[in-house]
C-alpha cells in the first residue's frame, strides 16, 4: 500500500488533439480547438518512440495510443475521420503528463509527409466486471527524427 502518499503523475498522455494534415504547412497552424480532441481516460494512453537500424539507416517509429470511454470516443468512429487517418494521416499535438507538449506526425525533414496513420481502432469491453467499456485508437508513423526532447519548433520562414 502507498500509505496515502500523494504523487504527481509523470508518465502517460494527459491530452491529445489530432489535426488533418491536408493544407497544413507548419505545426504552428495547429491551433488549439481546431482539430479532433476527445477527452481521454486517466490511464491507458501513451506515446512511444522506437529507434531502429536497417542496413545502416536509422529510423524512428512514433506510436500514439489514445484510450477513451466509449461515450466520449464517438468522433473517432466518424467515417470521414477514419478515412483521413488511413489515407492522408494526421498530426497530433500531445500533452504528456509531465507537462511537456510535443508534435507527432511532423518532422523538420519530411514536414507532414510522414503523418500519423491509423494502425487500429478497437472497442474493448474490458475483462473484469468493474472494467468500463472503452475505445483505443492507435496511430503510427516512421521518419528519421524524434519528437520527444526536440527544441522549439522552427520559425515559419525556415520551413
Amino acid at each position: 500500500m502507498s500509505g496515502g502518499k500523494n504523487y504527481k503523475p509523470v508518465g502517460g498522455v494527459a491530452a491529445a488533439e489530432l489535426f488533418a494534415v491536408r493544407g497544413l504547412a507548419s505545426p504552428r497552424q495547429m491551433a488549439a480547438g481546431g482539430g479532433t480532441a476527445v477527452e481521454i481516460a486517466d490511464t491507458g494512453s501513451s506515446y512511444t518512440e522506437t529507434f531502429s537500424v536497417d542496413e545502416g539507416r536509422v529510423s524512428v517509429e512514433h506510436v500514439l495510443v489514445l484510450r477513451a470511454d466509449l461515450g466520449r470516443a464517438e468522433a473517432w468512429f466518424d467515417g470521414d475521420f477514419l478515412a483521413r487517418c488511413g489515407a492522408e494521416g494526421v498530426a497530433a499535438r500531445i500533452v504528456l503528463a509531465s507537462g511537456e507538449t510535443i508534435v507527432a506526425g511532423w518532422s523538420q525533414r519530411f514536414g507532414f509527409e510522414q503523418a500519423l496513420r491509423l494502425r487500429s481502432l478497437a472497442l474493448r469491453s474490458g475483462d473484469k466486471a468493474v472494467d468500463e467499456p472503452h475505445a483505443e485508437l492507435t496511430l503510427a508513423c516512421r521518419d528519421t527524427s524524434r519528437a520527444l526532447g526536440e527544441d522549439e519548433l522552427p520559425e515559419e520562414d525556415s520551413l
